[in-house]
């Protein structure tokens, strides 16, 4: 029997991870293209593994994350192979990109990452 995931854990969740995934893609301080690329990477797909359960909770956590994962590869793989594809396709807060402004295979592993880290935050949400 897949077990429900509890909305106000998963909300509690997101109320964490969001800011910090703002924070990291307005960071500009030292190494702040590692911060605002990689580490927001990793916090981005965490928050959108929330999303989706928050959204889905009865779905278990290894399709949603292997299917983010695969997701996020493929972007980057297709703006890797076709850079002008997804030009204008961008998020901006306060006149600064938040989602399409970069694209970089370096970024898959810290999409891993995320993901094995999103795996225990949802099993942690998981209704007892």
């Amino acid at each position: 029997m897949i077990q429900r995931k509890k909305r106000t854990t998963l909300l509690q969740f997101l109320i964490i991870c969001l800011p910090l995934w703002l924070s990291a893609k307005f960071y500009a301080g030292l190494y702040h293209e590692e911060i605002q690329y990689y580490l927001a990477g990793i916090l981005f797909i965490i928050c959108c593994g929330l999303v989706v359960q928050m959204l889905l909770p009865r779905l278990p956590e290894r399709p949603v994350l292997l299917t983010l994962f695969l997701i996020f590869c493929a972007i980057e793989l297709v703006a890797w192979q076709y850079p002008g594809l997804f030009s204008g396709f961008t998020l901006s807060i306060d006149n600064r990109m938040v989602i399409g402004s970069h694209y970089s295979l370096n970024k898959i592993p810290y999409y891993g990452v995320g993901a094995f880290i999103a795996y225990f935050i949802l099993r942690a949400c998981r209704q007892s």
